[in-house]
C-alpha cells in the first residue's frame, strides 16, 4: 500500500523536488537576485491588495505608482498566484512553495504525456524526471516566469493532443485552461513560442490525416470553443495588457541587437554532459549563465543518440515530427550565431518583440525529451535496441574520457587551489561560484563516468527500466546539487534574508506626507537580497534601481529630468503654488510647481500663480488614496503617482477632471475652503471582465472537477 501511494505521480513527483531541493524546502537558504528582487515583491503586493479586499489593480510603491494588473510578468490575474495569496499571504516560505509547485506540476504533466504518447511507466517516469530537472528548469529558477511556462507546457499539450483525436469538451477546456495559466503567469515570449510549437503540430497532424477536409470541420467546433474559453479566462489580462503597450518602450518593436540578446553560445551545448562547468564565469561562454545549460540527463541523451541511429525508431512520424522541431529550437535558441533567427525576426509574428534566444531551448527540450521516450520504450520491448544503445554507451563513454582530456589541456592554467577554513554549507555556498570552468568539469566528470558505467551494467539485466529510472534520479540528483548554489539559491541564509526584507504587514499604513526624497533615502541596498527597499517597507518613492521590466515610459522621461529633485523634495502629495507650461529655468529655485500642458484649463482659468494650502493623508490602499484638504484660495493639489488611465478624482464625493502634471504625475483643481478628496483607480472595463472571467474560471473548474470526480470512481 505505501509503495503504491509513492509511486503515485501527485505523491512521487513532489516529493522528490522536496528532496532534491532540500536547502529551500529545509529553509536553509532562500532564492536569489530577480526571484527576490522582482517576482517576491511584486507577489507581496499582489497578496496584499487582495487580503485588503481590493483587485490588485495599482501599486503606489513601484517607480511612483505602478498598474501592476498591466505588468506582463506580474501575476496579477493567474489563479494559482491568488491562491497562493489566500494560503500563505506570501510569506518568503510560501514563495518556495510556489516554486516547488511549479516543478512538481511540470514532472506530473510531462508524465501524464507520456502516457499519452502510449509510453509504458518506467519510460515516463524517466522522461518525467529529465523535464523536471532539465538544464533550462535549473538555469531558470531566478525567473518565475520561465518556471510557470515550463510548468504548464506538458500540460497544454497533453489536452491539444488529446483534443485534435477525440474532440471532448473536458479536453477543450482543460486546454483553454492552461493556456490561459501560461498566459496570464509567464514570460510573454514563452506563451509566443507555445503557440508557434502548438501550430506546428496541428498542421503536422493535419498532413498526417488521409482526409483533411473532415478533420478540418471536425475541430472547427472544439477550437472555436477553445479560444472562447482561453479569451474569456485571460479577459481581464488581455484586455489590461493591450492597454498598456502604448505606455511602454517594451511594447514597441525591437532591435534586433537587442532581441538577440542572451543567444545560447555553441560552447554551452557542452552541458549536455557537463551542466556545472557551463555555470563558470568564463569570457568565452560569453552569455548569461542562466541561459547556457541544456542538459536533460545522460541515459535520455543516449536514448536520443539511439532514435537517430535506430532505423525503426526514426521511421516513426511522430519522431520524426519532434525531432526535427526540437532541432529547430535548438537552432533558433543560437540567435545571433546562426542565421535562422534573424530570419524568424523578420518574417514572423511577434518574434521581433521579445529578447534571450536561449529560451527556445527550453521548447528543443520537451520535443527531443518525447523522441527520447519512445527510444526507451522501444529498447525495452526489443533486444536490438539495447544491443545498440550498449554500443551507443561505449563510444560515447570513449568520446567524453577523449573529450576530457582536450579539455583538461586547454584550460589546465585555469586550475587553482582553495581551502575552507572551516567547513559549512555557506562557506561552500561561496566558494562554488568562484571555480573556473576546468574545476567544475573536473568535479563532475567523476560522476558522468559513474552513470555511464551504471548504465552499462544495467543493460544487462533483463528488466532495465527499473535500474534505469533509479540511476536517473540519481543522476539529477547529483548534477542539480552542482548547479543549486549558482543558478538557485542565494549565499545568506533563510533566517537572515527573512530579517531583513521585514516585510509589512498585509495592511497598507498611512505613510504620512514627508517628501519623496526622505522616502527614497537609504532605500537602494544593493548588498540586500531585495535591491530596493521601497515595496517591502511601503514607502512611496523612487530609487535608481528599476524593479519591473514595464516601466512606464513617461516615468522614464521625468526620471531622466532636470526636474527630478526639485519635484521629490515635495511630499507625496502637495499644492501647487506656481503654475508652468514649460520645464522651469535652472536659476528657479522653488519646488512646489506644477508644470502642466500648454492647453491646461487650469493655466487659462488661474494664470500661472496659484495659492498653497494645507493637506493631510486619511487613508491608502491598493487602488484608492484619500486626504484631507484646505486652501484659502482656488489651487491645484498635484499627487505624485503616475498618470494613467482608469484613474478617477473626487472632491467631496463629486468627480472632478484629471490632469497631467510635471511630465507623468497627476493633478485637479481644488476650490477654497476644506474638502475631501479621493483619488480611485477604477478601470471599469477591467472589472467587468474580470467577473466574466471569474464566473469562467468557476464554470470550468465544476465541470472538469466532476468529470475527474465521476471517472476516478468509475475506474473503481
Amino acid at each position: 500500500m505505501f509503495k503504491k501511494i509513492i509511486a503515485n505521480p501527485f505523491v512521487f513527483f513532489p516529493l522528490l523536488t522536496c528532496i532534491i531541493f532540500w536547502p529551500l524546502s529545509l529553509q536553509l537558504f532562500t532564492l536569489k537576485n530577480d526571484a527576490l528582487t522582482y517576482y517576491y515583491p511584486v507577489r507581496t503586493l499582489i497578496s496584499d491588495a487582495l487580503h485588503h479586499y481590493e483587485l490588485p489593480l495599482w501599486t503606489p510603491y513601484i517607480n511612483m505608482g505602478y498598474p501592476l494588473h498591466a505588468d506582463m510578468q506580474s501575476g496579477a490575474w493567474n489563479p494559482v498566484i491568488w491562491l497562493f495569496s489566500f494560503l500563505t499571504n506570501y510569506s518568503l516560505y510560501g514563495f518556495h512553495l510556489e516554486l516547488l509547485f511549479y516543478f512538481s506540476f511540470a514532472g506530473m504533466g510531462f508524465y501524464y504525456l507520456g502516457k499519452e504518447f502510449g509510453l509504458n511507466k518506467y519510460t515516463c517516469l524517466i522522461t518525467a524526471l529529465a523535464y523536471q530537472y532539465n538544464g533550462f528548469m535549473i538555469d531558470s529558477v531566478q525567473f518565475f516566469v520561465c518556471i510557470t511556462a515550463a510548468c504548464y507546457l506538458p500540460w497544454i499539450f497533453l489536452f491539444f493532443k488529446r483534443l485534435l483525436i477525440n474532440r471532448q469538451l473536458k479536453d477543450v477546456l482543460a486546454t483553454g485552461l492552461f493556456l490561459s495559466l501560461l498566459f496570464t503567469g509567464s514570460y510573454p515570449a514563452l506563451f509566443i513560442i507555445t503557440a508557434y510549437l502548438l501550430v506546428a503540430y496541428f498542421l503536422f497532424t493535419f498532413f498526417s490525416n488521409q482526409k483533411k477536409w473532415d478533420f478540418i470541420k471536425s475541430n472547427f467546433l472544439p477550437f472555436t470553443v477553445m479560444a472562447l474559453i482561453f479569451i474569456l479566462l485571460s479577459l481581464p489580462a488581455i484586455i489590461s495588457f493591450v492597454q498598456h503597450l502604448p505606455f511602454i518602450d517594451r511594447g514597441k518593436k525591437q532591435s534586433l541587437e537587442f532581441v538577440q540578446e542572451n543567444s545560447l553560445v555553441p560552447q554551452s551545448l557542452l552541458s549536455f554532459i557537463s551542466p556545472f562547468s557551463t555555470t563558470a564565469s568564463e569570457t568565452w561562454l560569453n552569455t548569461d549563465p542562466l541561459m547556457r545549460s541544456s542538459y536533460i540527463g545522460i541515459i535520455p541523451f543516449l536514448f536520443l543518440l539511439l532514435a537517430i541511429f535506430n532505423k525503426n525508431i526514426r521511421r516513426i512520424s511522430t519522431v520524426q515530427f519532434f525531432f526535427i522541431t526540437g532541432l529547430i529550437m535548438f537552432i533558433l535558441a543560437l540567435g545571433s550565431h546562426f542565421f535562422l533567427h534573424q530570419l524568424a525576426y523578420y518574417s514572423l509574428p511577434l518574434i521581433n518583440s521579445f529578447r534571450h534566444p536561449a529560451l527556445f531551448r527550453l521548447f528543443g527540450i520537451f520535443c527531443w525529451l518525447i523522441v527520447a521516450g519512445f527510444a526507451i520504450n522501444d529498447a525495452d520491448k526489443n533486444l536490438h535496441p539495447l544491443v545498440l544503445i550498449r554500443k551507443i554507451n561505449i563510444v560515447f563513454t570513449i568520446a567524453v574520457v577523449s573529450l576530457s582530456i582536450l579539455l583538461v589541456i586547454i584550460f589546465k592554467q585555469s586550475l587553482k587551489s582553495f581551502s575552507i577554513n572551516s567547513f559549512s554549507l555557506q562557506n561552500l555556498k561561496n566558494l562554488i561560484p568562484q571555480l573556473s570552468f576546468a574545476e567544475k568539469y573536473i568535479l563532475q566528470l567523476p560522476f558522468v563516468f559513474a552513470i555511464l558505467i551504471f548504465f552499462y551494467l544495467a543493460l544487462k539485466k533483463q528488466n532495465v527500466l527499473p535500474s534505469l529510472f533509479i540511476i536517473c534520479i540519481a543522476d539529477f540528483f547529483i548534477s542539480t546539487q552542482f548547479n543549486i548554489p549558482v543558478t538557485v539559491i542565494g549565499a545568506k541564509k533563510f533566517s537572515l534574508v527573512n530579517t531583513m526584507l521585514n516585510r509589512n504587514a498585509e495592511r497598507f499604513p498611512l505613510p504620512g506626507n514627508a517628501s519623496i526624497e526622505n522616502n527614497s533615502a537609504n532605500s537602494l541596498d544593493t548588498t540586500g537580497p531585495g535591491k530596493s527597499k521601497l515595496p517591502y517597507e511601503k514607502r512611496i518613492g523612487r530609487n535608481d534601481y528599476y524593479i519591473t521590466p514595464g516601466n512606464l515610459s513617461l516615468q522614464k522621461k521625468f526620471y531622466e529630468s532636470s526636474i527630478k529633485e526639485k519635484v521629490f523634495k515635495n511630499p507625496v502629495v502637495y499644492f501647487a503654488d506656481t503654475l508652468l507650461a514649460e520645464y522651469p529655468k535652472n536659476d528657479f529655485t522653488n519646488n512646489a510647481f506644477a508644470i502642466l500642458e500648454p492647453a491646461s484649463n487650469f493655466i487659462k482659468q488661474w494664470q500661472q500663480h496659484a495659492e498653497k494650502g494645507t493637506v493631510k493623508p486619511i487613508s491608502i490602499s491598493a487602488n484608492t488614496f484619500t486626504f484631507d484638504a484646505e486652501t484659502p484660495k482656488p489651487s491645484v493639489l498635484v499627487l505624485l503617482q503616475n498618470y494613467y488611465p482608469g484613474w478617477k478624482a473626487f472632491v467631496d464625493e463629486k468627480e472632478t477632471g484629471i490632469e497631467k502634471a510635471n511630465t507623468t504625475f497627476m493633478c485637479i483643481q481644488v476650490l477654497a475652503g476644506k474638502h475631501t478628496i479621493s483619488f480611485v483607480y477604477e478601470p471599469t472595463l477591467i472589472k467587468y471582465a474580470w467577473y466574466v472571467s471569474l464566473i469562467c474560471l468557476i464554470t470550468v473548474l465544476i465541470f472538469l472537477a466532476s468529470g475527474a470526480i465521476v471517472s476516478f470512481f468509475n475506474k473503481r
